[in-house]
This record gives C-alpha cells, sequence and structure tokens, in this order.
C-alpha cells in the first residue's frame, strides 16, 4: 500500500545483483573535504558528508567477531516509481535527490544496493540525527540491563546533577518522546536558536561539554504537554546511559549492536572535545557504512532478535515505535505532517507499522514490519530539509514495494 496516500504541506526541521559504484581516485578532487566552517556548501559538502572523522574529533564505535553476513535476494532491476502525476526511473532519483546510497532488505536479503557522487560499500556515511534513534535504543539495552528501573523515572533519579535544573522531576519516558517540557527552540537557520548555540558551543568549537549545556536548560511547560522536537533531549539520555552504564556511549553501542549484530565495519560517534573524557554528541554524528545502517534496520525489524537470540526486549522495540500519547499521535506534531513520534523513531502512519530514524539532509532507515523491508538510504541535500525531497523518498520506497511484491 502507498505509504502517505494524500500526503500534503510536509514540515519538518534523513542471488542479488548489486550495483556498486566505486570510486575513482579522480573523484577525490571531484568531492573535496571542507572545514568545520565550509563543509556545509559545496563544492565541500558531499565529500565532507563522508568524512565527518577528518573535520570533527570521534570516538571509535569497534565492530567485533563474524561478520553477519546479508543474504542476496532477487535483484530489483530498472525500477521505475511515480509520485504524483510523474513517473521517474531509479537514475533521475539519484540525480534529483543527490543521493549517495540506498540499500534495500526484502525478506532479510539485499534486493537492491547502489551508491553515486563517489561512494561506495565501504564509504563511512554520517547519519546526522539518525543517531537519535540509537541513543534511545542504547536506553533500552540500558532497561534490559537493569540499569534503569523504568521510562516512567524521572531522569534525575540516575543523574543527580540533575537535581534543581529545568529537568529535575521529569520522566525519562517524556524525554524519549521529545516532550520534556524543557524550552528550547530547535531551529537551524536562525544562529540564535538554542539548536544553533548548543551546535556551536559542544560541537562547532567545543567551548562546552554537551552534559553542562543539558544542565543549564530551564522549564517551560510540564512533560507531555507537547512534543517539541530538539538536540538537547537526546543529549540528556546520552549523559543517562553513561551514567548507570559507566561507559562511553560508543563503548555502550559497541557492547549492545555493534559487536552482536556483526557488523561490517567500525563506526564512530562524534564527540565534544579531544581526550578520553569526551562526551559523545548523543543527538548526532554517528558515522558507519550503509550496509551496517541496514542491519541496524534489520534488528528492529525482528524485535530485538538477531540470529534467533534476543538481545533487546521485543517490548521495548514495540513501546519504541508505537504512538504512546495524544502530543506524539499521527498529524499531532505539526500542521499539516501526517506522522507520529515514538522513542525517537518517526512513526508512518497506515497499516504496515513502518518508522523511520530521520537525519537532516536525507538520511534514512526506514524499517517497515508488514512488508518485511529495511530502506538505508544517504543523500546530501542542499538545505537541512526539503519537503518535496521528502516526499520523493517515501514515494521511492512505494516503488521498492510494489516492485517486490
Amino acid at each position: 500500500m502507498p505509504i502517505l496516500s494524500g500526503l500534503k504541506n510536509l514540515r519538518r526541521m534523513a542471488p542479488v545483483l548489486a550495483l556498486v559504484l566505486a570510486a575513482p581516485l579522480a573523484q577525490a578532487e571531484e568531492y573535496p573535504v571542507g572545514t568545520v566552517d565550509s563543509m556545509w556548501s559545496d563544492p565541500y559538502m558531499i565529500g565532507s558528508y563522508r568524512h565527518w572523522d577528518d573535520i570533527y574529533p570521534v570516538r571509535i564505535v569497534p565492530r567485533s567477531g563474524d561478520v553477519s553476513e546479508l543474504a542476496r535476494g532477487m535483484p530489483i532491476e530498472d525500477l521505475s516509481y511515480v509520485r504524483g502525476a510523474t513517473e521517474r526511473s531509479i537514475d533521475e532519483y539519484f540525480e534529483l535527490s543527490r543521493a549517495t546510497g540506498v540499500i534495500v532488505l526484502k525478506d532479510d536479503a539485499i534486493v537492491f544496493e547502489r551508491y553515486a557522487l563517489g561512494a561506495d560499500e565501504a564509504s563511512m556515511f554520517t547519519s546526522m540525527s539518525v543517531a537519535k534513534s540509537i541513543a534511545s535504543t542504547l536506553v533500552g539495552f540500558a532497561i534490559d540491563d537493569g540499569l534503569i528501573e523504568s521510562v516512567d523515572d524521572p531522569i534525575d533519579k540516575y543523574i543527580p546533577e540533575l537535581t534543581d535544573t529545568g529537568y529535575e522531576g521529569v520522566p525519562i519516558k517524556a524525554i524519549l518522546q521529545m516532550s520534556s517540557g524543557i524550552a528550547f527552540i530547535e531551529d537551524y537557520t536562525a544562529a540564535a536558536s538554542d539548536s544553533s548555540r548548543l551546535w556551536l558551543e559542544t560541537v562547532h568549537y567545543r567551548n562546552t561539554p554537551a552534559n553542562d549545556f543539558v544542565a543549564e536548560m530551564e522549564r517551560k511547560q510540564d512533560p507531555f504537554v507537547d512534543f517539541n522536537y530538539k538536540g538537547i533531549d537526546t543529549s540528556a539520555l546520552g549523559w543517562l546511559v553513561t551514567a548507570v552504564s559507566g561507559k562511553t556511549l560508543s563503548a555502550y553501542a559497541a557492547e549492545k549492536l555493534w559487536g552482536p549484530l556483526g557488523m561490517e565495519a567500525d563506526a564512530n560517534w562524534g564527540v565534544d572535545g579531544r581526550g578520553d573524557g569526551a562526551t559523545e554528541i548523543a543527538f548526532c554524528c554517528f558515522q558507519a557504512t550503509l550496509r551496517d545502517f541496514a542491519r541496524l534496520g534489520q534488528f528492529m525489524l525482528h524485535r530485538g532478535t538477531w540470529n534467533g537470540t534476543e538481545l533487546l526486549s521485543s517490548d521495548w522495540v514495540d513501546a519504541a515505535t508505537a504512538v504512546d500519547g495524544d502530543q506524539v499521535d499521527y498529524g499531532a506534531l505539526y500542521p499539516g505532517y501526517p506522522l507520529g513520534y515514538g522513542y525517537q523513531w518517526w512513526l508512518m502512519p497506515g497499516d504496515d507499522g513502518a518508522y523511520l530514524a530521520i537525519g537532516v539532509n536525507g538520511q534514512f532507515i526506514y524499517v517497515n514490519p508488514a512488508q518485511n523491508m529495511v530502506v538505508a538510504a544517504t543523500h546530501v541535500w542542499r538545505s537541512f530539509w526539503d519537503d518535496i525531497l521528502e516526499k520523493e523518498f517515501y514515494a521511492l520506497i512505494d516503488g521498492f514495494i510494489a516492485a517486490t511484491d
């Protein structure tokens, strides 16, 4: 069935014959890597989104053990899809959207894999706010480990430093749902916004430790009143996981995800400084190969089970990917926007139970339980968000669903 039938006025602040387009050496000059200042515009943007660790400090998320090989299925060839009255080919999609990589798993097998703009299967793609969904999943592991009793507990029960701050008494669940009540304006285009200040102080200049920024926050209203998408809530969750586990986010992610899932390459996570005491930027800046992002989606598709072993409670996955509250209901997030929100996962309307991790400039991990399908895709959109290209991506997924029915 179509993903978003009648979608309008989207607003949001993203055996198989693998078509792998290898990047010849000459393309290094075609897609140069920028600096913290120049990377956000051409000609540096495309190359920079594959070389985050050359621009910012990161911490390695090491893989371990045998690689979990992805099965190969019947390849999708000559794909076309329809959006509105327009039919486009997959070649046209890649050119229109500045896609750097798309991989599709159907019934646990790769049925489509393609790279472009100098990328290949070994490229390390930055995922931007897809990291939020990874951070929230680590909260689930901490609950399974008995380190957190309940999402209904206030976060300052586990982080005493948040007593007498805006986060005092705020349930973990409210933070997972971006409904903490913290006063915060997320606007990437306004230099004076809270999100811009958070970025500049903790990521760009690294003058303020991420946890110190969390502790500065003030309360605007009670928890669960309104949905307010903001990176500071994910920063609070990152602090929570490190506080209860005694490990860095990268170490915990390696222990719970990158090792057990048999990822094929080390990942890395951006941090707020250089050195052993740095803290991960929980709301952003997780880099991995496209296939490993697809494995993460496959893990979620199987509700926390991998190769027959339950690694994460299926109850957690179900709760994380379901609407639970009027403020996060379908259509309630933004005027005219049909998606709902779970525990830092975006929820698609419709009967398929599909959900996504989404990052700015067009990063996606799409999971559709009814279709037994995962799509991981990276783009380098010129703007932070593009409503038209978001719709185009959903139309592309409809094309993949139709091609595999």
